[in-house]
């Protein structure tokens, strides 16, 4: 009897831990409650994107009667403003307002601007391109633009450049001003006015637009020496001090070590004034504008911060 009675407790022992290890079974499986993530106050903001059109003046594809401008505009409050062209650089800072003018003095003929914006912990946050002519000689119609770019296709008179902005259609008409480059001394005979502009050209077009459509009163073809921004612009920490007029600096996007050489034209800002090279100090950040020239790391301006 003992036996059976005993049997019969391990029996019920059994069923009621089968029970609950069925009941836990089951709960293991029901879905569980989503989470929230918890945002801590101290997360890394992304910098916000400067919207296109900061710039007011001057207009893409304006043309202008003087060199001397002031590119002028709006973006987040006291933020880095860098001008790099093919001519030339220039940098400013914005008022608490956002408004900025920034003094140029552009090249005559063709001007290609690159305009960069960063904020106060010197992230890019902003860029846009201009084309501007600047009038050579007399003043041209004031109804007149410019489109320059490389020549993507022909048809017709109708021609497609590649610019900064976009593509961009010009038409060239029997009237039309067409200066090609210089021909290379040859025995073949020179080709004719259309089949002389060729796809990969450079081309410079002034003229009214209409429809879009700029028609042409002056083409100018180039097929060596295209106009390009070959300047340069470092975010940078310096790590040497300016001695004979070279200093080192390491990029901070680049993660590198560049070595920066000043030269006669070289210009020194802090604190937005005129600086001396003597200024350039370890340990100071900067906005390095540079170009490229015989082996060495030319800087057009040190804007120290």
């Amino acid at each position: 009897m003992i036996v059976k009675k005993i049997g019969k407790l391990i029996l019920i022992v059994i069923l009621l831990l089968a029970f609950i290890y069925s009941i836990y079974w089951l709960w293991q499986r029901q879905p569980k409650p989503a989470q929230i993530k918890q945002e801590t106050t101290n997360q890394v903001q992304t910098p916000k994107p400067q919207k296109a059109g900061f710039v007011q003046v001057p207009k893409d594809s304006q043309i202008l009667s003087s060199g001397k401008i002031e590119i002028s505009g709006k973006v987040d409050s006291e933020a880095y403003i860098v001008v790099v062209s093919n001519s030339t650089s220039a940098i400013g800072r914005s008022e608490k307002s956002g408004e900025f003018k920034i003094p140029i003095e552009l090249a005559r003929g063709l001007n290609l601007l690159d305009i960069q914006v960063f904020n106060n912990n010197l992230s890019a946050i902003g860029s846009e391109q201009k084309t501007v002519y600047v009038a050579e000689g007399e003043p041209l119609p004031q109804n007149w633009e410019v489109y320059a770019g490389s020549v993507k296709s022909i048809l017709d008179n109708l021609i497609t450049l590649t610019t900064s902005t976009g593509e961009k259609s010009v038409k060239k008409e029997t009237k039309t001003n067409l200066i090609l480059p210089s021909p290379i001394l040859s025995k073949k005979p020179a080709p004719a006015p259309d089949e002389s502009i060729r796809i990969g050209d450079f081309a410079i077009a002034l003229g009214e637009v209409k429809d879009e459509i700029l028609n042409a009163q002056d083409l100018e073809i180039i097929r060596e020496n295209k106009p390009q921004i070959t300047r340069k612009i470092s975010i940078a920490k310096i790590l040497t001090v300016a001695k004979a007029g070279k200093f080192s600096a390491k990029d901070t996007e680049a993660n590198k070590i560049l070595d920066f050489t000043l030269g006669k034209n070289s210009t020194v800002i802090k604190n937005g004034q005129s600086a001396k090279d003597t200024d350039i100090q370890k340990d100071s950040n900067a906005i390095i504008v540079y170009q490229d020239e015989d082996d060495e790391r030319l800087a057009d301006f040190v804007y120290l911060l």
